[in-house]
């Protein structure tokens, strides 16, 4: 059985635990796209499922992979009294479905790359409260580990809650389908800015 020691060994030689907080996204461009990692208060490495068919053989069963399944990945936002998120993903909805015609658009025309990184601990980093905002500053935060959704394109646009909240921020969720996603290169010494969700009293 591993001791404490084994444990805080293998994790100072691998740099540390990965962090949840620790990521960057890379959306394509339908407007302004930069602040799009600072708002994104949350995002997930997707998943992907083997599909099988049960085979028998003699008295025996087993089973043969025979395809894949990718679920839709989520991202949330928070809104800025412009609603640039909310504008940036009804230009990318329009291109999808022009409903004042009634047409969809073809998937060559709407699809895009989007990307997600998990990012290790930051060389340097400044953190601040304004309100109930939470905001980092982090530099040298080297990806290690980043996946590529191919032929993604936005499929759900959730609703916005609106409340009587005095600290309340309002938030925006969108759900990504995408063909098949893959891992890419990683990035080196990313300079990221981050805004956490309000803290709760």
């Amino acid at each position: 059985m591993a001791s404490i020691e084994d444990l805080k060994a293998v994790v100072t030689a691998k740099g540390g635990l990965a962090r949840p907080n620790q990521f960057l996204v890379e959306l394509p461009n339908f407007g302004d796209t930069y602040e799009a990692n600072i708002l994104c208060t949350s995002a997930s490495l997707p998943g992907k499922q083997v599909l099988t068919h049960d085979r028998r053989i003699n008295m025996e069963f087993e089973k043969i992979a025979y395809g894949y399944a990718v679920p839709d990945v989520n991202f949330t936002f928070l809104m800025l009294n412009d609603y640039s998120m909310k504008k940036y993903f009804d230009r990318w909805r329009s291109t999808v479905l022009d409903e004042e015609n009634m047409v969809a658009g073809y998937k060559n025309d709407y699809q895009r790359p989007v990307r997600i990184h998990q990012l290790k601990r930051p060389i340097n980093g400044i953190s601040g409260s304004f309100g109930s905002v939470r905001v980092s500053i982090s530099i040298g935060s080297d990806s290690v580990y980043g996946v590529e959704l191919r032929d993604a394109f936005p499929v759900s646009f959730n609703e916005i809650n609106l409340n009587n909240e005095l600290d309340g921020l309002v938030q925006y969720s969108v759900g990504m389908a995408f063909t098949n996603w893959y891992q890419v290169s990683d990035y080196d010494r990313l300079s990221l800015i981050h805004i956490s969700e309000p803290t709760r009293q």
